[in-house]
């Protein structure tokens, strides 16, 4: 999520980020991560001021200004964001309600302090290019990373205090979350802005079917099928709509999905009577 641009300056051909869709920007890559992880959160809450929140940023990097310019040691550069953020600031993973929606919206993350791995690892990367450090997001699955310093920087867990990921702890995590799968230079790579989207969306969506919120799930899925064209997520889409009672919306999507999905899909069957309960539904309306 590595992003070189103007920390404050509006997106492209001067948009207010007011009037900025979230597809749309991500698709143009023309805004940081921090922007669009703040759409994200607007779309939960139309009222947000995406302004407001990039000021307390603003606000929370202060302290650090000239950071960049006193060292260029990525460890030191570390050290300096972990101090701070979690040390004069009290950031912290929120291991106890992991799951909490409030974890995946970066407003609630910088109001309370608190979140999970990706979303915390935005608050580095903003705070950091304030800062005159370059901070990536890292993709490492299941847990996301940062990366302090640039391409020959150092690996840090922003859920855990900051921790710094050297060979040995790096290697614990991977057999925590990998399994006997190996470690691979991919897992290590910093990531686009589209899928740290994705990834935060899928956070998301994950929150919202836990808890069967068909609409906040649907919004969700919604972003997906128009960021990665998954017929997966045009059947999610249907069957959110099928349960908010959208029958015509949800024929069309579970019809895609039969058309594009392997033949052998072991879910075919349940897919098909969905839509035949949709179709049907449409026929009386």
């Amino acid at each position: 999520m590595s992003y070189n641009g103007p920390v404050m300056a509006t997106p492209s051909e001067g948009q207010p980020y007011d009037q900025l869709e979230l597809v749309a920007a991500v698709r143009e890559e023309s805004v940081s991560p921090e922007v669009a992880a703040l759409l994200v959160a607007r779309d939960a809450r139309p009222g947000l001021d995406v302004s407001a929140e990039l000021g307390r940023i603003d606000e929370l990097a202060a302290p650090l200004e000239g950071l960049g310019r006193s060292t260029k040691d990525p460890l030191d550069q570390a050290a300096a964001l972990a101090a701070h953020l979690h040390g004069t600031l009290g950031f912290y993973g929120n291991e106890s309600a992991y799951y909490d929606v409030r974890n995946s919206y970066l407003d609630e993350v910088l109001r309370r302090r608190t979140g999970i791995p990706i979303t915390l690892c935005i608050v580095y990367a903003a705070v950091g290019r304030r800062a005159g450090v370059a901070v990536d997001g890292i993709g490492f699955p299941g847990h996301f990373l940062a990366r302090v310093g640039g391409e020959n920087g150092v690996l840090v867990d922003p859920f855990h205090q900051g921790e710094s990921l050297e060979r040995p702890a790096l290697r614990r995590l991977a057999r925590r979350v990998l399994g006997n799968r190996p470690l691979r230079p991919e897992h290590t790579a910093p990531v686009s802005l589209r899928p740290l989207v994705v990834r935060m969306l899928l956070n998301l969506k994950r929150v919202h079917e836990n808890h069967s919120d068909h609409a906040r799930a649907l919004v969700v899925t919604d972003r997906l099928v128009d960021l990665t064209d998954s017929v997966l997520f045009r059947r999610d889409r249907g069957i959110h709509a099928l349960a908010l009672g959208a029958h015509a919306q949800a024929a069309t999507d579970l019809e895609a999905y039969l058309e594009g999905a392997p033949a052998d899909a072991s879910d075919r069957g349940m897919v098909a009577a969905a839509l035949k309960r949709a179709t049907a539904a449409v026929s009386w309306s």
